[in-house]
């Protein structure tokens, strides 16, 4: 606040007032005010009270609708990552996911209060989501996310005012989920056949996908010192973060040990005797730059297979161990899975959950067989 004096070209003098009333609590709200042209200092500081009343009023105003969203989740995301936050551990490339995907999906909430947002908002940005195509998965994901959000910042009284979230008991509304598609086995031949044939750059690191069930980033990051050959197996410990540009710990965060079979320690040995990297897979620009789907997808059409994502790899190596009769529990922890759910999905694919339970019901009358009357 401040009060200031100026001479004028014929000698008289003029005051101007400035008022800057900036919120403690709440650093993002402020108000200011500039009077020039007054005549006497008794005036200028009349006006300077009244701004100081006026402004004081209007920032108190403004603090009883609390933080924007865009500072919620900024300091949620603080809040979480400190080592002394003890409701739940998180990994920080799973914080900045989030971070990343609310800014994505909520773009327009950012930088208004967040108790002023509504169920009505919420419906929009669900409907944006589905409009977009995604996955039944994703969009449970985003609505989860923000109603997590919302619950820490009510519980810690960031935000004043709303019971629940604006996307609580809504009802994400969407298309029956299609069947994952997946390879059959004289597909995966094929796809490796034509690939090695046409020495295709992606053939290794489809070979090796399909052959160990590591998912991209794990086979990005795989090193030479993490392949034992005299124990027969593949140490899987790190990842990489092709979003952030990063080494880190595997989705499950622990390590795992995935067997080498005959096929795969040729492939393996092959691949040592043109490898001059410590790095068992090459580092191809495109494959750095996440482009590994397309280039799939792309080699897939050009040989009249179904155009499969890379993930797709993971899922045939599983679904063939399961059908093959490979115990459910050695599948999930070859790959790394941390519940049942997601062993569920590779199991209906596979099959086996029905494969023959059905043999039991003698129903159909033989031919030989007269029937019994009661």
């Amino acid at each position: 606040m401040a009060v200031t004096q100026e001479t004028l070209p014929c000698g008289d003098s003029r005051f101007s007032v400035y008022v800057n009333i900036r919120s403690r609590a709440m650093p993002h709200i402020r108000r200011q005010k500039r009077i020039k042209g007054l005549k006497t200092k008794a005036e200028a500081t009349r006006k300077e009270k009244k701004l100081i009343q006026e402004l004081s009023q209007k920032v108190a105003q403004e603090e009883g609708h609390g933080f924007t969203w865009r500072m919620i989740i900024t300091k949620w995301a603080a809040e979480v990552a400190q080592p002394s936050y003890i409701e739940k551990s998180y990994n920080p490339t799973t914080i900045r996911d989030y971070v990343s995907m609310l800014h994505r999906w909520t773009e327009s909430w950012l930088d208004r209060p967040a108790s002023q947002i509504t169920k009505g908002d919420g419906r929009e940005v669900l409907d944006r989501v589905i409009e977009e195509g995604r996955s039944r998965a994703f969009q449970k994901r985003v609505k989860n996310t923000i109603n997590m959000i919302y619950n820490w910042a009510i519980e810690n009284r960031a935000i004043r005012g709303m019971p629940h979230s604006p996307v609580f008991g809504l009802k994400v509304v969407v298309k029956q989920d299609k069947r994952p598609e997946i390879l059959k086995p004289h597909e995966i031949r094929k796809l490796l056949y034509e690939a090695k044939a046409q020495d295709h750059d992606w053939y290794f690191i489809w070979a090796m996908a399909l052959l160990t069930g590591m998912r991209n980033g794990e086979l990005y990051a795989l090193r030479w010192e993490d392949v034992d050959f005299d124990a027969s197996l593949i140490k899987v410990e790190r990842s990489y973060n092709f979003k952030v540009g990063e080494y880190k710990d595997t989705k499950a965060g622990y390590w795992r040990s995935v067997p080498i079979s005959s096929e795969l320690r040729s492939l393996l040995l092959e691949i040592k005797n043109l490898s001059r990297c410590e790095y068992v897979l090459p580092r191809y620009i495109l494959w750095t730059g996440g482009k590994q789907a397309k280039i799939l997808k792309m080699f897939c059409k050009s040989i009249g297979l179904p155009e499969i994502r890379f993930h797709t790899l993971r899922a045939c190596f599983a679904t063939q161990l399961i059908g093959s009769g490979v115990e459910p529990v050695k599948v999930m922890k070859i790959c790394g899975w941390k519940d049942l759910k997601t062993l569920g999905v590779y199991l209906r694919l596979a099959g086996i959950d029905e494969r023959g339970v059905t043999e039991g019901l003698n129903f159909l009358p033989k031919s030989d067989e007269k029937l019994l009357l009661l």
